[in-house]
């Protein structure tokens, strides 16, 4: 089956992906140690107000002085230490987790190309990419964004990975039935 062409793609797109989390994790430290060193540099560098776009969240905001509303963006230089470190390790951990679920998907890929599709390493593989979605998911329930007269702390569900974590270990479940299927089929002969 290795003439498969949407197999190919596929399996095209998992290492493209995988290269692309690793150079963003590579730029993402870069910047993340050079601003330690140099904050000044940064001065200029301006964000958006951190929004959470989950139907389930509760928000809290302090603004000390001017409240950054509107068209006013906030200064990357004035990002307090203990948010900066907190969202560059989540951020860092969920590209990290992003990569072990291409990967993990990746040996999928690798095993149905290989007519070997209902074994129990394609079971393990979508039971990993579950709890690897859960992980996510609970990385992504808090967020902590404090600068010098802005913090922002929120608690929310991310449905989205929440449904593919559970789409994962239903399709772990059907691949455990197929292989049992299979293992009894050999039996029989």
């Amino acid at each position: 089956m290795n003439k498969n062409s949407l197999l190919n793609i596929a399996n095209f797109l998992c290492q493209f992906y995988k290269v692309l989390i690793a150079i963003a994790i590579i730029i993402t430290t870069t910047i993340f140690i050079h601003f330690q060193f140099d904050k000044d540099s940064y001065k200029e560098w301006k964000i958006e107000q951190p929004e959470s776009d989950s139907p389930i969240r509760y928000e809290t905001t302090d603004v000390v002085g001017e409240n950054p509303i509107g068209d006013q963006k906030l200064k990357l230089s004035d990002w307090r230490f203990l948010s900066l470190y907190f969202s560059y390790l989540k951020f860092i951990a969920i590209l990290i987790l992003n990569y072990l679920i291409i990967t993990q998907f990746g040996k999928v890929l690798k095993s149905v190309r290989e007519l070997k599709t209902f074994h129990q390493t394609n079971v393990e593989a979508f039971r990993k990419i579950g709890y690897y979605c859960l992980l996510i998911t609970g990385l992504s329930t808090f967020n902590y964004w404090a600068f010098n007269e802005y913090t922002k702390t929120s608690f929310s569900v991310s449905i989205n990975v929440l449904l593919l974590s559970l789409i994962a270990f239903i399709l772990a479940e059907i691949f455990k039935e197929g292989n049992n299927l299979m293992e009894e089929n050999q039996l029989t002969i």
